[in-house]
């Protein structure tokens, strides 16, 4: 009961401070890296990091988690998608179109796992799915994402459910396997993503920049995404997915929150209901009784 508690603590702290992921996104870039390459110093830092640790594992006989190649490619790669649509467009919009994941989520356990729908999955599946036509479509009247930015925070709740998905299916593996699998292969994604056609700031940062923005790089890293993210993953293996689901609504309202104040993005009546049906699906999955169908 006593680790229950540490556990959903933690979870707690580490889902806020999750929500305040694209500070330090922003704050690199504004510093004068690009939008990929802020995505790959924020992911290539712990990693290195945690290279010394994953060897000292490996020499004792324990797995690091290279070996995770799908789940880290999966989930490493969903964030960085996201980490990048936060440099492409708002804030909020980013945040409420990558947590739209419950939608993907239930349409994978019907499709993929033969999973019946509950009367609760069917109304989270509504709400979801009102919640990001109101989004793409609020300002525009035609629900279809705006620019890149909304495109990628789609694709990386897409790839986020599918990930997630995969992770459950391998309770075996450990937080630090998680962990170095998560910022290993994100980097890889995050290093693809830099060689894209429409990164319109390809080119990479000088020595001089790198050499005055490594010590901030390592302080985020060691103080805040290498933390955050382990305790995220120890998190979820002591939680039942239940609780872990209404635990982790916790980033969405901190990140969209924090958006909404800090930012002068646009943040209005239609974000805000925007913001409330994808928040409000989340809720609604994990606390409905799935022992009743309508499928």
């Amino acid at each position: 009961m006593q680790r229950e508690r540490v556990a959903i603590l933690v979870t707690l702290i580490a889902a806020a401070a999750w929500g305040l992921f694209w500070l330090p996104i922003r704050a690199f870039e504004e510093a004068g890296l690009g939008a990929g390459w802020t995505t790959l110093a924020i992911f290539l830092t712990p990693a290195l990091l945690l290279v010394p640790l994953a060897t000292w594992r490996r020499m004792r006989g324990l797995p690091a988690g290279a070996g995770q190649v799908l789940p880290g490619v999966l989930v490493g790669g969903a964030v960085v998608l996201y980490s990048e649509s936060l440099l492409w467009t708002d804030v909020a919009r980013a945040l409420i179109l990558f947590y739209v994941t419950p939608v993907w989520g239930t349409a994978l356990e019907i499709l993929l796992l033969g999973r019946r729908l509950t009367p609760a999955r069917a109304l989270a599946l509504i709400l979801g799915l009102l919640g990001l036509v109101i989004i793409l479509g609020g300002r525009t009247g035609v629900p279809l994402p705006q620019n890149a930015g909304d495109v990628m925070a789609l694709v990386a709740g897409m790839l986020w459910a599918v990930g997630s998905m995969r992770v459950r299916m391998t309770p075996s593996l450990s937080a630090f396997e998680g962990v170095f699998s998560f910022f290993l292969y994100g980097s890889l994604a995050a290093l693809v993503i830099v060689f894209l056609p429409f990164q319109p700031d390809a080119a990479a940062p000088s020595g001089a920049d790198m050499l005055q923005l490594a010590p901030w790089l390592i302080v985020a890293a060691l103080g805040f995404v290498i933390p955050v993210v382990w305790g995220l993953i120890w998190g979820a293996k002591e939680i039942d997915a239940g609780r872990l689901g209404i635990l982790l609504q916790l980033e969405a309202i901190v990140g969209i929150g924090s958006a909404a104040i800090l930012t002068d993005e646009p943040f209005g009546l239609i974000e805000a209901t925007g913001a409330l049906l994808v928040i409000g699906a989340g809720v609604v999955d994990v606390l409905g009784d799935r022992r009743k169908t309508v499928l």
